[in-house]
Order: C-alpha cells, then structure tokens, then sequence
C-alpha cells in the first residue's frame, strides 16, 4: 500500500499540483479522506480511525509565524524521552499501523538532534508507515537532507511563510533538486488558515480550511510527555484523553469513539473547543 501512495504520488499528483495547486490542495484531501475512509473501514471496522499520527517530540519552534499560537507564547525546549517514545511505536505496531505519521506539532522537529535516530527506528519498526517531515526548513541543507532521506523519511514538506519567500526558496533549490517529488515547498499563499480550537484569531475569511466537517479528530495527537490529546487544535493540551505510559493507545482512542463520530458523521460539537474551532465549519 505505501509502494502505491508513492507511486501516485510520483507520477500523478506531483505533475497536478504544477498544473493546479488549488485542484491539488483539493483532490489530495478529498481523496485520501475517502480513501482513508474505506481504509480504516476494513482494516479496524472503523471508518474514522486514525490515518496521521503527529508526535511531539520535542516543543521548540524558533519561529513565530502570524497564524500560529507560537507567536503569542514561549516555547521551551522540552524533549520526550525514549521510553515514551519507543512506547508508542510498540503499540503502532500492535495495530499494524501503515498510515501517516511525523514528529511534529507545534515545534520545529529538526532541532531535536534525535531526529536521525527517532526515523530509523520508526523505519525499522514501522517500515509501511509513511514519514513526513514537516519544517520550516531553517536547518535543512543538501547534507542533511540526503541523511534525512536515507533514514526514512518519504516526504518532505517544507513551510517556507515568510512574507518574502523568494530568499528561502532560493537557498532550498539545490535541496528540492535533490529530493526532486520527495519535497514539497508550501509558501504563506497556499496556506489554509486555522484558529487552532480559538487560540489564534484569522483575519482573512476567504483563506479559512473549506472542511464541512472536523477531521483533526481523525489523527492522533500525542505530547512529548504521552498524553494523547484532542486534536492537534488544541494548542493548549487542556482535553487529554489518555496517557500512552498507563494504558495503549487502541485503548485510549476508542475511549471517545462517540464523540469522534458526533464531530465527523453528525457535526455535532459538545466541547467548548469544538464549539469555537473553525475546522468543522
């Protein structure tokens, strides 16, 4: 299944989004949506399981971007330890998990100096899991970028949303030549604007996610110390659902089956978060 997605990628979809990044934006999320959809459908009995796994390895970003709470807080260099770390893989494992999964949230990944570390193992534990690495490319260079690759990661997404890109994505062509399809470059423009739960105001109304119903819920969402939380929208942590160190994490996400499923299939909100989010409007 991941030699196709990548196969699709290669030859379909990279040669799309040349011709039409807005209809690639579009058949990207609609598609894997459905496709996921069907996925989870038969592999779990479970039509809204989880298809991305976002790991918070560690919680500094050296940016403040404008739509990001980062820009309003500090964030401290805290670091998961190992043990939690390795916890989860065993339990994504147990599951045979073979979707999506990065080690990002609100942070910057590649200042973790574990990064290397943390890939190949997933690779070796995981090796159906597609990586992705998503940065804002401040670290990224031709060296490690070919270390960054051979480790394990299958696609780069690379965040370049200064105001004007046009230095960064100079500095990043040697980068993209070298990674060709492998990286994607997401300037500012293309980006779809989020209030993360009600954490950040959005000014510009036309540039808000056109989602109709919430599908934050259907990744996993863990902090760097295991808690498993809400959603990725919840900049916070305040709705922890569950610590991966005190139980597993299928023990942990069917313990809010049903308010997944009032979100996804009713979009009916019962959390104040939910409530004020803009990503089940």
């Amino acid at each position: 299944m991941k030699k196709l997605k990548m196969f699709l990628d290669k030859y379909f979809l990279t040669k799309l989004e040349k011709i039409s990044p807005d209809l690639y934006r579009r058949v990207t999320y609609d598609g894997y949506k459905k496709f996921s959809e069907i996925s989870s459908l038969i592999k779990h009995k479970d039509r809204y399981f989880f298809h991305n796994v976002a790991i918070e390895i560690s919680t500094y970003c050296n940016r403040k971007c404008h739509y990001c709470p980062n820009k309003d807080y500090e964030t401290p260099k805290e670091f998961m330890s190992w043990e939690i770390f390795k916890k989860i893989i065993s339990d994504l494992k147990d599951i045979k998990y073979s979707g999506v999964l990065y080690l990002t949230l609100y942070n910057e990944p590649l200042f973790d100096d574990r990064f290397i570390e943390f890939t190949k193992y997933i690779k070796s534990e995981l090796p159906e899991v597609t990586q992705l690495l998503i940065s804002n490319g401040d670290l990224l260079n031709l060296e490690n970028a070919k270390e960054l690759s051979d480790a394990g990661v299958d696609k780069f997404l690379i965040t370049v949303h200064d105001k004007n890109p046009e230095r960064n994505l100079e500095r990043l062509k040697p980068v993209k030549e070298l990674l060709k399809e492998k990286m994607r470059l997401q300037t500012s423009n293309e980006l779809y604007l989020e209030n993360r739960g009600g954490a950040v105001k959005i000014k510009d109304e036309k540039r808000r996610a056109p989602y109709k119903t919430c599908q934050s819920i259907r990744s996993l969402t863990i902090s760097k110390d295991g808690d498993i939380i809400l959603c990725c929208q919840d900049y916070f942590k305040k709705y922890i659902m569950g610590n991966v160190m005190e139980k597993s994490i299928l023990e942990i996400w069917n313990s809010y089956h049903d308010l997944r499923v009032k979100l996804l299939k009713d979009n009916i909100a019962e959390l104040p978060i939910c409530k004020v989010c803009l990503t089940r409007e």
